[in-house]
């Protein structure tokens, strides 16, 4: 038999073990993430196989050239609702299949993208309603019934697009909730609410339609001709302008000033400039913060350029999307063919909104 005090080392160990392992448990999370190449515990089984992976990336890469060809020639713009809400269903499926999600998130919004894609291929107008997928729940009922006003704003065909992705982005901050709770959920919430004040300025600026005017007796003279409206895009090539994950005034490249010098010239012989909006992308590479906060301050360094150019600075927005919308979707392969494929991605997107005389 033990002595008590045998039996008080051997309970002493035992809790110390368990200590152990709950630490080492905790080691596998960095921050209430999962590293690159962990699966979660609550994989299922029939997600992990080869086959599976596989398939999951062959329907990321066939949306996402569907999606393209709906918008060639401007079928389908990227401004329309439902076209944006497929790509942003399409862009959450691959940010969890790149972390390794087996939990069957990736499928559900594949499913959900797939549904609007076919619709919009048969002519259809597809339903405007959200729904949570199985690995989602709802929170923050402000932020949802926030978005629902936003679609019943009288402008809303303004912000169609962004309150698309915001809806989305409500579904996946609850499933990163269900996955791993409130800190696990946190960046994801932040996302939602910065998209949703982007969604109230863009509302606020949005021109409201012209009002009906009523007859006259007589005739008047007929007024000075008005300006004609303007509506551009176009995109500046992130590699132009400044160097390889480089986004500072003094990492401009030659090219990428006098593309932005031309730039300013066409937007100064206009009569009047509503709004400039630079949005900044960055390839898949690297880690999805540094990406978001790189394609910001690329944005952010083009406006500074402009307004220091005599553009007034109240017209020029700036945004920054990260690896979201990609050009071109390339598959895994040597570091520097990978990083030429994915070249397109690397992008400031201008917007410009104003009128010219006629």
């Amino acid at each position: 038999m033990c002595n008590p005090k045998t039996r008080t080392t051997m309970n002493t160990t035992r809790l110390l073990s368990l200590l152990a392992l709950a630490v080492l448990a905790g080691a596998c999370v960095d921050g209430g993430m999962r590293r690159p190449g962990m699966l979660p515990p609550y994989a299922a089984p029939d997600r992990v196989t080869d086959e599976a992976m596989r398939a999951d990336l062959a329907s990321m890469e066939t949306l996402q050239q569907r999606l393209a060809l709906l918008n060639r020639g401007g079928t389908v713009p990227t401004s329309n609702y439902h076209w944006a809400k497929a790509q942003c269903w399409l862009d959450m499926a691959r940010h969890n299949y790149h972390e390794n999600d087996r939990s069957g998130t990736v499928e559900s919004a594949l499913a959900q993208s797939e549904g609007l894609i076919k619709g919009l291929e048969a002519g259809a107008t597809p339903s405007s309603e959200t729904r949570l997928i199985d690995q989602s729940v709802r929170i923050r009922d402000d932020l949802w019934e926030r978005t629902a006003g936003y679609k019943r704003h009288a402008q809303f065909m303004c912000v169609a697009p962004q309150v698309a992705c915001l809806e989305v982005q409500l579904v996946w901050m609850g499933q990163e909730y269900k996955e791993g709770g409130w800190r696990h959920a946190n960046p994801y919430i932040g996302i939602a609410e910065g998209m949703a004040a982007r969604v109230e300025r863009d509302l606020a600026a949005c021109v409201p339609p012209p009002q009906p005017v009523a007859p006259v007796a007589a005739p008047k003279p007929a007024p000075a001709p008005a300006p004609a409206p303007v509506a551009e895009r176009f995109t500046l090539s992130a590699d132009a302008l400044f160097g390889f994950d480089k986004s500072g005034r003094d990492d401009l490249l030659p090219e990428g000033r006098r593309r932005l010098d031309e730039f300013v010239a066409r937007v100064k012989q206009l009569a009047r400039i509503d709004r400039i909006t630079l949005t900044g992308y960055a390839d898949r590479l690297g880690a999805r913060e540094r990406n978001a906060r790189l394609a910001l301050d690329r944005a952010a360094t083009v406006k500074a350029y402009l307004v220091a150019a005599g553009i007034p600075e109240r017209v020029v927005q700036v945004d920054g999307r990260g690896s979201a919308n990609p050009v071109v979707v390339c598959a895994d392969g040597p570091p520097a063919k990978l990083r030429e494929c994915l070249q397109p991605n690397r992008r400031v997107e201008v917007d410009l909104a104003g009128a010219i005389l006629r």
